[in-house]
């Protein structure tokens, strides 16, 4: 970890993280497109998943409060997004979390930021809220948040917000709106996964500010010493492939972005489903599973779509999720309905694929194949269980 400070007992490893941040925050600036002089102007990295940074994030942002103000600023409103790492970091701060619900965009299928939600849940809770937490990296459908437009209203409200941006180095238009958003209002934090935008093993994160006294606050905060080991992978692996190979990956994934979507709705086409119309979100597709439990069925079979998840599995199939639709989850004190779809009522079972950094045209091209055996085998499961009901009477 890189704080204020080399530690006089670790000159090598302080040293190495030190190059590192140095190294990571130039292929962020000059390769993933975000502002050196905004938003990646400051940086951090931590030995932590995504989810504990930003626990830390929300604990540093609560110390740099005048003491008068600490016990009183406990609230976190969360934009909905149904994962459940970011509920539990607010939760490991010691902060109570306040869900603000989406909406689905009338003209497509995309989860969209609720805006008039937001306002509200900052008026309801007014003089309480700490801070506002969006989300610019997500699971079709869900689109990334209107951080722009909660920039202006953090702004207005003097209310932090952090952006868990966590796989979202990879795409430019992306940077793009936390770009914007730095510059129209408030941004506080933008905290990302190393091992998902850099290809490391699992276990670091950056946190980015355009403020360098909250990067400061969140080094000063952390208790312990910590493992080097996901700063050393991260060091290494920005060697290795240098600027030009992190460039060359993520033009790879923009180029393979429109193959991965045609091969994909070709799939859902020929099996009587379609692609989720979600044009916000150029990493994660959405394919519809209604055959499986009945098109846009109000109570369909869940255990239908689990078993369809099951086959994928058992391809070797993996980072797909299946969303059984109308189900409910629990967390803390909070009920999800609809979880999966981070919103309640979505229309649509379905399945998602992410077209993610380091993806090759021959990696889409078994997945492609092994998707449509999937639904060759459901249908045949289903063929035979008809069969066997037609006997029995």
């Amino acid at each position: 970890m890189m704080t204020e400070r080399e530690k006089p007992k670790a000159v090598g490893s302080s040293t190495i993280a030190r190059l590192t941040l140095h190294l990571v925050l130039d292929a962020i600036r000059r390769g993933s497109g975000l502002d050196g002089r905004g938003a990646a102007s400051n940086g951090i990295l931590l030995p932590l998943c995504t989810g504990m940074s930003m626990a830390m994030t929300l604990t540093s942002i609560r110390e740099a409060l005048p003491e008068e103000e600490k016990g009183k600023k406990n609230v976190v409103l969360w934009s909905r997004i149904d994962q459940k790492s970011c509920y539990k970091a607010i939760a490991s701060a010691g902060m109570r979390c306040v869900v603000v619900q989406t909406k689905v965009n009338a003209e497509t299928d995309e989860v969209v930021t609720d805006m008039g939600a937001m306002a509200k849940a900052l008026e309801e809770n007014e003089g309480n809220v700490l801070a506002i937490i969006t989300t610019t990296s997500c699971f079709a459908p869900r689109v990334p948040d209107a951080v722009d437009e909660v920039a202006k209203l953090c702004q207005k409200n003097d209310v932090a917000q952090v952006i868990n941006n966590a796989y979202g180095l990879q795409c430019d238009r992306t940077s793009k709106l936390i770009n914007r958003a730095c510059v129209v209002g408030r941004v506080d934090a933008i905290v990302c996964s190393t091992d998902k935008n850099f290809l490391v093993p699992v276990g670091g994160a950056i946190v980015m500010s355009p403020k360098s006294d909250v990067t400061k606050s969140i080094g000063k905060i952390y208790p312990g010493r910590a493992s080097g080991s996901p700063i050393l992978d991260l060091f290494i692996t920005l060697l290795s492939m240098g600027l030009d190979g992190y460039k060359g990956l993520l033009a790879e994934r923009r180029r393979l972005v429109g193959v991965f979507e045609q091969k994909l709705r070709s799939v859902a086409e020929k099996h009587g489903e379609r692609m989720l119309v979600c044009p916000r979100n150029t990493i994660s597709f959405g394919v519809t599973l209604d055959h499986l439990t009945g098109s846009q069925s109000e109570d369909g079979d869940s255990s239908e779509v689990s078993y369809f998840g099951s086959i994928l599995f058992m391809r070797c199939v993996s980072g797909t999720r299946v969303v059984p639709r109308g189900q409910d989850k629990k967390m803390g004190n909070d009920l999800f309905e609809g979880f999966g779809s981070s919103t309640s009522n979505f229309a649509h079972s379905y399945l998602t694929a992410a077209c993610a950094i380091g993806v090759s045209e021959a990696d889409i091209d078994e997945f492609s194949n092994r998707l449509g055996k999937a639904f060759k085998e459901y249908a045949a499961k289903k063929r035979k269980q008809a069969l066997k009901a037609k006997e029995g009477k």
